[in-house]
């Protein structure tokens, strides 16, 4: 690979799609070679043609989404670029949840230019990891909103472009550390990655039984063995205690207790 990025951007409004490129061109000196295309059909041919190191993907375009043309191109074994995609304010919840899950990034319309430079800064780092068709298929699983294909994997970005692929019933728990946070699986691996806890709780809590204990801790109830309430004590199936803030201990206690009542967990309490 030469020693400049080539990119290409998705946008069907020109004017847009013109701001879009002034900024790169501006603010990200590696990118060195820029290509615009105004529609799905379009960015298909051009992806196939020619070797991209960096889409820039506009989701939403007047014929369909940009996950059409991922859909197309990751069947057709055409997915070999990282993907930043471009989005505006009204962008659905879920889209964006389904972009966390694969490790993406995406960027809201007008662009920040720290965040467009971070984000450049992470794909290049990224190049070399080469995980491309498996996130966009951790994202299409997950866009497709449908609990019977419905992916349990979740992609966490690591130091150094390195991107690891989860099954989320192997995550124990999270812990914050700052902008950071460790994951702590069953299998006693730790990984640490460059995202503080609440990118990914919201995802965790909503769609699988996480549970956040304190500000800085996320566990999985699948592996809560037991839960003293007077010590404010969360016992791991793997034999670690984790401690619960006063807050969130409450919350975790009536949480064990509705599912006490429904017949399980009876040993959740002491």
């Amino acid at each position: 690979m030469s020693s400049k990025y080539k990119a290409l951007i998705v946008e069907d409004v020109k004017t847009t799609s013109d701001y879009i490129l002034d900024r790169i061109e501006k603010l990200c000196p590696d990118i060195g070679f820029i290509d615009q295309v105004y529609d799905l059909e379009e960015a298909a041919l051009a992806i196939k043609k020619q070797t991209y190191d960096i889409v820039f993907l506009d989701i939403q375009m007047p014929t369909g989404t940009s996950f059409d043309l991922l859909k197309q191109l990751s069947e057709e074994g055409h997915i070999n670029f990282e993907i930043i995609f471009i989005t505006g304010e009204s962008a659905k919840e879920y889209t964006l949840s389904a972009i966390k899950y694969s490790a993406l990034d995406f960027l809201y319309k007008p662009l920040d230019d720290s965040e467009l430079i971070q984000a450049v800064h992470k794909a290049s780092q990224k190049l070399r990891n080469q995980n491309y068709n498996r996130q966009v298929q951790i994202l299409l699983e997950h866009i497709g909103n449908n609990e019977q294909v419905k992916s349990h994997k979740i992609a966490f970005y690591l130091h150094n472009g390195i991107v690891e692929l989860v099954d989320i019933h192997d995550i124990v728990y999270l812990k914050a550390d700052g902008v950071i946070s460790y994951i702590y699986l069953e299998n006693g691996k730790q990984l640490t990655t460059n995202k503080n806890l609440g990118y990914y709780k919201d995802m965790l809590v909503l769609d699988y039984d996480f549970k956040q204990i304190s500000n800085s801790l996320l566990v999985n109830t699948l592996f809560i063995k037991r839960y003293n309430h007077h010590e404010l004590m969360v016992s791991l199936t793997n034999g670690e205690h984790l401690y619960a803030s006063k807050r969130f201990g409450k919350e975790l206690k009536d949480s064990l207790e509705s599912k006490k009542k429904t017949g399980g967990f009876f040993s959740w309490f002491r």
